[in-house]
Order: C-alpha cells, then structure tokens, then sequence
C-alpha cells in the first residue's frame, strides 16, 4: 500500500465516521455531492454539524466549496465545523483562516498495519464487548463525561447518543472497561475500505493514568486486524497523541477542526 492509499483510505473512514455519526440520530440530514461531505445532526452545534472535503488535487474551486458548506448550515440555521486534510485542502484552510473561524483541534492522523502488544488489564477492570443497548449507554456515558476534558458539552454528548440502539450495527465494535459495575473508559471501532477507524477513546478522570485507554485500544485494535483489517487509524486528541505514538501509531498528516459559530 502506497503512502498516497494509506492517505485516502484514513479520509475515507474519517468520512465514514461523519455520516455514521449523524446516523445515530434519526433526524440527521447528509448530503453528499462533488466530492463535498455535508451533515446535519440534533440541534445546532458545531460539534454535530460537520463538512468534509473528499476533493484530491489543486483545488481551484475552494471559494466556491466553502460557500457550498456555508449556505447548507445557514438554511437550517445551525453552527458547522469543517474537518481539513492537511494533506489535501490548503485552500479550503486558507479560506477557513480568512473566516476567522475557530481552530480547536490540530490532530494528527495516525495509524499502525499491525497488532499492538498485548496489555493485561489492570487488576479489577473487566474489558467487555458491547452488544446490547444497555452497555451503548454506559459507552456514551464514559465518552460524554470524559470529553467534557476537551470541552464538549454534556448536553452535546446526550444529544449524540440520544438513540444508543443505533449504534449496535455489524460494522462498530464497542468495548468499556468496568471497575465492578461501574463503566469507567471506552473506546470503538468502525470498519470501512477495508480499513478500521477507532474513535470515542476516553477514560472517567478519576481512572486517568491507570492505562485503561490504552487496554481498551489494545483490544478493539486486536479486534480490527482479527477482521481482516489492512491499518487501524485514528484523529488523535492532544491527551492521547503521546500515548498512541507510544503505543507505535505512526502519524501520516493531520486533521485540523474549524468551528464556525453561526450568529
């Protein structure tokens, strides 16, 4: 696989993973035309409101694209952000740039073609694999409490996981750890171009520094090459980036996120 493939194939389940999300809400709207990625989820934050470019090469109609994105979110009234390909969309982040737009993450895109070491959970903590709506809650539980650290609101947490049957589907796989009963760190994965994304790693700040992130990427990781998984990628935030790199994730380029907050 060529480093160019490698590239799009992480695009590609990045997309994927968008319009996955706004699946997970009934009423979500995507819209995808011209290599432009356009969603549309509950209520009017950025945070669910999400474009993409899928456009490779010179990009010469980058006003025209942001103007596309722009008019979309202000028919419905909502908020948008914009994923950027560092890789592929200067222009696009140029235009972003100019907007003012709010820049909140710069995370590197990473990968691994391999298993990881194996990792024995610490001592009481249970790694179960989620398959029933019960267990989707106390995923979305964890994820909403632990991302509050990276400034997402509880509210938009619940908004996203409003339906947790939704995200039962053959290609997510979901693991939380628990201490007893209590689910304390998460993370999933989602199969697409013959590649797995792992998104949602989070762990309750109580439990922090205890490596149970780290378990539960072993395991859904573990999990995508038993698949038949070509890579196993991800968008890291700026708690898990030292972490993946020490875990022997290579980063190929990076994922800036543009918030546009609509008035």
């Amino acid at each position: 696989m060529t480093a160019n493939d490698v590239l799009r194939f992480s695009d590609l389940n990045l997309a994927a993973y968008i319009r996955e999300m706004t699946r997970w809400n009934a009423p979500g709207e995507i819209f995808e035309q011209n290599d432009l990625l356009l969603t549309k989820g509950p209520g009017t934050s950025p945070v669910t409101s999400v474009a993409m470019s899928l456009h490779n090469g010179d990009d010469h109609a980058a006003i025209d694209r942001f103007d596309r994105i722009r008019l979309f979110y202000r028919e419905r009234k909502s908020s948008f952000s914009i994923h950027i390909r560092k890789h592929a969309d200067a222009a696009l982040e140029s235009i972003c740039l100019r907007e003012k737009m709010i820049q909140i993450s710069d995370a590197p895109g990473m990968m691994t073609d391999r298993p990881l070491k194996d990792i024995t959970a610490p001592e009481g903590i249970e790694i179960r694999h989620i398959v029933d709506v019960d267990g989707v809650i106390d995923f979305a539980s964890v994820t909403t409490q632990s991302y509050q650290s990276l400034g997402m609101p509880v509210q938009t947490g619940q908004q996203i996981f409003a339906s947790p049957e939704r995200l039962l589907q053959p290609y997510n796989y979901l693991v939380v750890a628990y201490d007893q009963e209590q689910p304390v760190s998460a993370a999933m994965i989602l199969f697409s171009h013959s590649i797995a994304g792992i998104y949602w790693v989070g762990t309750l700040e109580h439990y922090r520094g205890r490596g149970l992130a780290h378990t539960c990427v072993c395991q859904v990781t573990h999990e995508a090459f038993r698949r038949g998984a070509t890579m196993a990628v991800l968008q890291a935030s700026k708690f898990g980036a030292p972490l993946y790199h020490r875990m022997g994730f290579k980063e190929i380029t990076r994922y800036p996120w543009y918030m546009y907050i609509e008035k």
